[in-house]
């Protein structure tokens, strides 16, 4: 009888560790399962992410494109307002020999100078010096006109000292202070 007993005993222990064995199998299986589920189910919300990081990529990328576009556009608006600035605000020549070297440039007194009853038009001092006065202004300095008796002339302020320019021949002198 002893040896009935320990084999009924060798018997529910065998019975109770397979039991264990196939629970633990089957919650496995059942783990197992679920791990697959939720690794599909991350593998497709990767997907997606992937996607989105493309679709943001692209918008980067054409944020970038709008960004150089834009940048471009403010280079030329500032070249503009720098332009229409000096235009509007002519500055003085920095130095006396600045004016003469501008002058030298400039080609506002090789007009040629016509009289007579009979020309139409009459090219003469009050022309040379408003054309001295344009081409001035465009590059961005201050040329004023000035009357003396029947003749017209320019002036410039450089510094303290006020000069005259006599704008058929591009002669330069001091006139004076302005203090």
């Amino acid at each position: 009888m002893a040896l009935r007993v320990c084999v009924v005993i060798l018997l529910v222990t065998c019975i109770v560790t397979a039991l264990g064995w196939l629970t633990t199998t089957w919650g496995l299986e059942a783990e197992n399962e679920q791990y697959a589920y939720s690794l599909e189910e991350v593998n497709r919300l990767a997907g997606i992410a992937n996607e989105q990081v493309k679709l943001n990529n692209q918008q980067i990328e054409q944020a970038n494109a709008n960004i150089g576009q834009l940048k471009q556009e403010l280079d030329e608006s500032e070249k503009s307002v720098a332009y229409w600035w000096s235009r509007a605000n002519p500055g003085e020549f920095e130095s006396l020999d600045g004016l003469k070297a501008w002058l030298a440039e400039d080609d506002s007194n090789t007009t040629l100078y016509i009289f007579g009853s009979g020309c139409m038009v009459n090219y003469d001092c009050d022309d040379y010096a408003t054309a001295l006065v344009y081409n001035a202004l465009r590059d961005g300095y201050a040329v004023s006109l000035q009357i003396e008796g029947n003749h017209m002339l320019n002036s410039t302020v450089i510094g303290n000292e006020i000069y005259f320019i006599e704008p058929q021949t591009d002669e330069v002198w001091l006139w004076g202070y302005r203090d």
